[in-house]
């Protein structure tokens, strides 16, 4: 029985740092988390730009993976590969597919894992907004409650709600190859979602999509406000180094 820590393609790839932050906040939860080198990809871009059987193959041979490498349980930090493997894995290999999957926010806002966090004060008081993602908030198991108990567990930290937020928040323009073909669609909502982020001092994702596309528009437009992936926010938090920095 092995818990395996998913980071993700465009994670692993992109952002080191963040993954390198993830897994040591994972393993400060539950120490028989693991990162195995070389997972393979989730699939979850076959599902948009390829046929149906090419995906069933690829999801075919990544549970295979799996139950060769005793996979029971796993916890992710992309929100793209957490709504593919919760929602698509199960319904097409049924009961072949006997893998507990969280994301980090689901495993972190936990009881036991929330109070484990316990962190009363930070030093300062802030204020931050959070973006939902399209892929958490419409997964199979909507995760939208979750970051705001976690966010709201700690004293110092006040989490301002946008005018568009939980199920009505805007899509970042990320996603479905969007940026790809309609850049000036893609920054325009990324833009509008930093309008509606006036009154936190940052603004908190939990999607590498999200915080690429946030990022990218950010530096465009030379906005002040830092762009912070959730998962370094809390780490930073955990070992008292200002979160904002």
């Amino acid at each position: 029985m092995v818990k395996l820590i998913y980071l993700g393609c465009m994670s692993s790839k992109l952002y080191k740092t963040t993954c390198e932050s993830a897994t040591k906040l994972i393993q400060f939860f539950d120490k028989e988390f693991q990162v195995i080198d070389n997972p393979p990809c989730c699939g979850s871009l076959a599902y948009h730009i390829t046929s149906e059987d090419l995906m069933f193959e690829h999801i075919t041979y990544v549970n295979k993976w799996f139950k060769e490498n005793h996979i029971t349980e796993l916890v992710t930090i992309c929100a793209g590969c957490y709504s593919y493997l919760a929602r698509y894995y199960k319904e097409y290999l049924g009961l072949e597919f006997n893998v507990k999957v969280q994301h980090l926010l689901q495993f972190i806002a936990e009881p036991n894992n929330l109070n484990k966090l316990n962190i009363k004060k930070i030093g300062k008081k802030i204020k931050v907004n959070y973006h939902d993602a399209c892929h958490l908030r419409n997964g199979k198991n909507p995760i939208i409650e979750e970051p705001r108990a976690i966010l709201n567990a700690i004293d110092d930290i006040e989490l301002i709600e946008m005018k568009f937020n939980k199920e009505n928040s805007i899509c970042c323009g990320a996603g479905g190859g969007v940026y790809s073909i309609f850049k000036e669609n893609s920054d325009y909502n990324a833009k509008t979602i930093f309008n509606d982020a006036k009154k936190g001092v940052a603004l908190l994702t939990a999607c590498p999509f999200c915080f690429t596309a946030l990022k990218r528009v950010r530096e465009k437009n030379n906005i002040k406000k830092p762009v912070i992936k959730i998962e370094d926010f809390i780490f930073k938090i955990i070992n008292g180094v200002d979160p904002l920095n």
